[in-house]
């Protein structure tokens, strides 16, 4: 459930776990060039996710909400086809498990192998150097003017918004989301 986790904090305020950026102030025409740079990629932008069949589940490094949304879309409707109630005002398939987990674990269970993955950058089990990628993260979120908190130590580190109300608020804008996304591959792309 720890990728489960990722689309609540990006959506709630207070402790927003941010995805992060492109090199800051790198140029757009050079994204083409970024990918192959990217551990895992070729050169036509596919990564060892999609020769693993992977891909569908795999959130790509800087992902939008958009694909974070499809991703978790295609998660969460495995959930309802093994019986875990999706109704609007049951709150969704997630709040349902999580009021009541025994009685849809075993749904929960059946979908394990469409469980949203992170970017193998952003694995510390895949990236020997997370830590320092996620301090350079940090860092560059900071650059941006949105104060960053490292949570956790070593592999078990997160990236979390300063909860203050305009930090938060400015990591929420259109323009924070973007700016994690380029601070997320720039610093997770191997240099």
């Amino acid at each position: 459930m720890l990728a489960g986790m990722r689309k609540l904090t990006m959506t709630v305020a207070g402790a927003v776990l941010l995805l992060s950026l492109v090199a800051c102030g790198q140029q757009a025409d050079e994204s083409e060039a970024q990918v192959a740079a990217i551990p895992g990629a070729t050169a036509s932008g596919t990564t060892a996710a999609a020769a693993t069949g992977n891909a569908d589940r795999t959130f790509p490094l800087g992902a939008s909400q958009e694909e974070i949304d499809r991703i978790y879309d295609a998660y969460y409707a495995c959930w309802t086809q093994h019986g875990v109630p999706s109704a609007p005002d049951s709150g969704g398939p997630l709040l349902t498990y999580k009021r009541n987990p025994k009685k849809y674990q075993a749904a929960v269970d059946a979908c394990a192998d469409k469980e949203p993955l992170d970017a193998p950058e952003r694995d510390p089990q895949q990236n020997p150097n997370f830590v320092e990628d996620l301090r350079e993260e940090k860092a560059c979120m900071e650059s941006h003017g949105i104060k960053m908190e490292i949570r956790g130590t070593g592999k078990e580190s997160q990236l979390w918004a300063v909860n203050d109300k305009a930090n938060i608020a400015k990591a929420n804008s259109d323009e924070g989301m973007q700016i994690a996304r380029d601070c997320e591959i720039a610093a997770f792309t191997q240099k």
